[in-house]
């Protein structure tokens, strides 16, 4: 099998070609031009640390070398690729870094699994003479960490972006608050600008050292913490180097108990709800009658706006249930307006569509009804991102014996093949309308990166191709075949996957159950939801 049969996600368009192989060698070079020398660093250093070998980055380019190039007029938009490989040398040009960036990620492919070995240092390099032209099928595709229910550190979202990127998925979408924790700092913004005493420092100082309780089968509480403002401008600095937006969501009007608990006046009796830490959905809700809500949503999507690089804010608006309809429609429909107005496009689960929303919203569908999303598609415009929980929610159990994992939707087990054999335009939707597709993975049962790791993986390569590769290109039995040779790959690269016993693996993870967090040996038991 040459490398060229295991690319994940499969490109538009690869032709073998029937001439000899491309060999790296030690006297090899990595030639880019300035504004692609970012990229360049990173395919080197991947490079140098399989191979062993020095790879200076140059600005000329001589046979043997790897060279970056820019063409002004290019096909397939600003992510798109070529790859052309010969025996004197591997040549990618785009016209965009972003695009450069992909072409990298399937030049990885290329290589040797042994390339993401550190330790290998040896034998041939080569790589098969191919032409490869390549771009996405949906400009949007993401991955949901939930940090919120358990707290991931800077570093563990870094590690995550690193993961997700080889696979061209170029979105992290952070539930940043829920009923269980407040994640993101925000500021007092002074007397004047704080007319009701809001103690918004309480946010962290409460909400921060929250955090999720699921039962005795899980005996390790999720994790506390907060970013600061200036840790979530690291992690889009980082994410922005890997061709990775990251969009921050605030869920309104419910999974609000941290806010509750944090700001006494966002209640009508003026006291401090207590923190919780049940995995209980639905039952929190601000108050459409108290000003304090709307000065309080105004000043937190305010700042959160001045710390998001990206275009997009997310509202949240899911689970609202014990919110009267009329004042929940009424409070997603201002809390949307104060987002635009800070200048971000507004996001929000396909709840928020029930009322009126600025042009250009973006609905994210994940459960219920697929009719008035469309409608709103058609109607309005609104792009739409597709997260059918029976198609990409990666908190899902493999099977009844996983050790982590929840239960909650119908169609199970899930593996691989439930988050490869959909087509995101469904229900009367068309691609035009959607503007890509997000797993999310709650945490309620996550407790550390291996384990969130093994819940994503392969799944998340599963939506990966899913978002890439037109559905005329995509084929579950060669996609199986594919993901199988992917596991020598990623046990190289030491990531906790779930060995789905239907694919034949070319290695399988170190961590057949991921460690729960407890000092011995974990008893795996069914975790209740």
């Amino acid at each position: 099998m040459n490398t060229t049969d295991t690319l994940i996600p499969r490109p538009s368009h690869v032709a073998l070609q029937d001439t000899p192989a491309f060999t790296l060698a030690p006297t090899a070079r990595i030639s880019a031009p300035a504004p692609a020398v970012p990229v360049a660093e990173q395919l080197a250093l991947l490079l140098r640390g399989g191979t062993g070998f020095e790879l200076p980055l140059v600005e000329d380019t001589r046979p043997g070398d790897i060279s970056l190039e820019f063409a002004e007029a290019f096909d397939g938009g600003p992510e798109a690729y070529t790859l052309s490989v010969t025996e004197k040398g591997a040549r990618l040009t785009a016209a965009t870094p972003a695009g450069l960036f992909n072409g990298v990620q399937t030049l990885r492919q290329l290589f040797p699994a042994a390339v993401e070995n550190t330790e290998a240092s040896h034998g041939e390099w080569v790589i098969p003479a191919v032409e490869i032209a390549d771009a996405p099928r949906f400009a949007y595709r993401g991955l949901m960490l939930d940090v919120a229910r358990s707290f991931f550190t800077v570093e563990e979202v870094k590690e995550q972006i690193d993961l997700m990127t080889q696979f061209k998925l170029n979105a992290l979408h952070l539930h940043l608050t829920d009923d269980q924790a407040w994640r993101i700092e925000i500021h007092d913004p002074g007397t004047e600008g704080n007319p009701s005493g809001l103690p918004y420092a309480n946010l962290t100082a409460v909400g921060g050292q929250g955090a999720v309780e699921v039962s005795t089968a899980m005996p390790v509480r999720g994790r506390e913490g907060f970013y600061t403002q200036q840790d979530f401008l690291d992690i889009q600095a980082y994410a922005a180097t890997k061709n990775v937006l990251v969009i921050p969501e605030i869920d309104l009007p419910g999974h609000v108990n941290a806010a509750l608990a944090a700001v006494p006046q966002l209640n009508a009796d003026g006291l401090a709800k207590p923190m919780s830490t049940t995995s209980a959905v639905g039952w929190s809700t601000l108050d459409g009658s108290l000003p304090a809500t709307y000065e309080f949503v105004r000043e937190v999507l305010g700042q959160l706006a001045a710390m998001t690089v990206g275009p997009y804010i997310h509202i949240g608006g899911d689970e609202a249930k014990v919110t009267d309809h009329d004042d929940y429609v009424a409070m997603v429909q201002e809390f949307a307006k104060i987002a635009a107005n800070t200048g971000k496009t507004v996001v929000g689960w396909n709840e928020y569509a029930a009322g009126e929303l600025p042009e250009g919203s973006v609905i994210q569908y994940w459960f219920g009804d697929l009719a008035p999303v469309v409608k709103q598609a058609e109607a309005a415009g609104s792009p739409v991102i597709m997260s059918p929980a029976a198609n990409t929610y990666l908190d899902q159990k493999y099977s009844p014996e996983s050790p982590i994992g929840l239960e909650w939707v119908e169609g199970g087990p899930f593996t691989w093949s439930e988050y490869y054999n959909w087509d995101p335009a469904q229900g009367g939707l068309r691609d035009q309308h959607i503007l890509g597709v997000e797993g999310p993975l709650w945490t309620e049962t996550v407790r550390n990166n291996a384990q969130a790791q093994w819940l994503l993986y392969p799944r998340a390569v599963s939506l990966a191709e899913v978002a890439w590769s037109g559905q005329e290109l995509r084929n579950a039995g060669d996609f199986r075949r594919r993901l199988g040779a992917l596991g020598e790959r990623l046990a190289n690269q030491g990531v906790a996957f779930q060995a789905a016993p239907d694919v034949e693996w070319s290695a399988t993870s170190a961590w057949p159950f991921p460690d729960t967090g407890t000092s011995s040996a974990p008893e795996y038991g069914t975790i209740e939801a």
